[in-house]
C-alpha cells in the first residue's frame, strides 16, 4: 500500500460508494469507526450495507439537493501492506448543514486522518477515521477557539477572558 492506494481510497470515498465498500473485507470481518459529533450510536460500521447507507452521501453529485459535493484528497500515506495512515484534505461545497448547523452553502474545508489495517488479501479490516471539525465550525460562525498551547508566549489566563 502506498500513496497511490490512498488516493484511490479517497477518490472512491468521494465519488463511488460501491467501489469504496469493495476495499473492505466481508461483512462482520471489518470495523469502520468514524467520529460522529451528533450520534455516537451510528459511528461504527460492520457491514457493507451500512457503508452504502451511512457514507453514501459523500459520493453525492447533485449540487442542488443540499447534501453537498464532497472531495477527499489523500496527501500522505505512512505504512505498509499491513497497516497504514492516510492524511487527507476534505472540502465540501453546496452543503446545507454540517452536524446540524446551517452552512449557507459556503465552501468548507478541513483535514483528517484514517488509520487502516489490512488482511492478507489486502482488504481493510479496521478503519478508524478522525476529521478536524473545528475549522468547519469556525467557518460557519460557531464560537470555537483554536488554542495554540505550543506557542512560546501562550498564556493560559487568556482562556478566561
Amino acid at each position: 500500500m502506498n500513496l497511490d492506494y490512498a488516493q484511490r481510497w479517497a477518490q472512491a470515498r468521494s465519488s463511488d460508494t460501491e467501489a469504496f465498500a469493495d476495499l473492505y473485507a466481508a461483512d462482520l470481518d471489518f470495523c469502520l469507526e468514524h467520529t460522529m459529533v451528533d450520534d455516537h450510536m451510528q459511528d461504527t460500521i460492520f457491514q457493507r450495507a451500512q457503508i452504502l447507507e451511512r457514507l453514501g452521501g459523500f459520493a453525492n453529485d447533485d449540487a442542488g439537493n443540499g447534501l453537498g459535493i464532497h472531495t477527499f484528497t489523500a496527501k500522505e500515506y505512512i505504512g505498509d501492506e499491513r497497516f497504514g495512515l492516510i492524511h487527507w484534505d476534505y472540502a465540501v461545497e453546496h452543503l446545507s448543514s454540517f452536524r446540524g448547523h446551517p452552512t449557507d452553502g459556503q465552501p468548507l474545508e478541513t483535514t483528517g486522518s484514517t488509520f487502516l489495517r489490512f488482511n492478507g488479501e489486502g482488504k481493510i479490516v479496521l478503519d478508524s477515521t478522525v476529521m478536524n471539525d473545528n475549522p468547519i465550525f469556525q467557518a460557519i460562525g460557531l464560537p470555537i477557539m483554536t488554542v495554540h498551547y505550543w506557542d512560546k508566549d501562550f498564556d493560559p489566563a487568556a482562556l478566561m477572558a
